[in-house]
């Protein structure tokens, strides 16, 4: 089995921000050669999450606005208690959002319908 692995480094200027990053991973798919099998997209960061929806942007601020709504920073998270950083929010929207989406891959091309979207979400930023 034939595999490749590219970090591709991210950095944000906001606290929460989401990134299109589907051109990024067809190019790393294209420089790997791997024609048939699949494409792990992972974050190595624990508050930010990885998640395929629609191209039209406008349901990221949709997403971000409900992931607002349900989980308020002024809150009392247990997490905050324990971790300097007062961070729970970020890590509970990575657990909403997931942290990875695994993508079949045919004749060199990721299997991505019409509008199809690979996003990053970053809820801890400035890093």
């Amino acid at each position: 089995m034939k595999t490749y692995r590219r970090v591709i480094e991210i950095i944000t200027d906001k606290k929460e921000d989401v990134i299109d990053i589907t051109e990024r991973v067809m190019e790393i798919l294209k420089e790997s050669g791997i024609k048939e099998g699949f494409c792990l997209v992972f974050s190595l960061h624990t508050s930010s999450g990885v998640y395929i929806s629609d191209s039209d942007y406008n349901l990221t601020y949709d997403l971000l606005n409900i992931l607002n709504d349900l989980l308020p920073r002024n809150k009392e998270y247990l997490h905050n208690k324990v971790d300097y950083k007062k961070n729970a929010t970020a890590h509970l929207k990575t657990i909403l959002t997931s942290h990875h989406v695994l993508l079949p891959i045919t004749n060199g091309n990721l299997d991505l319908g019409l509008y199809h979207t690979i996003y990053y979400a970053e809820f801890d930023g400035r890093r």
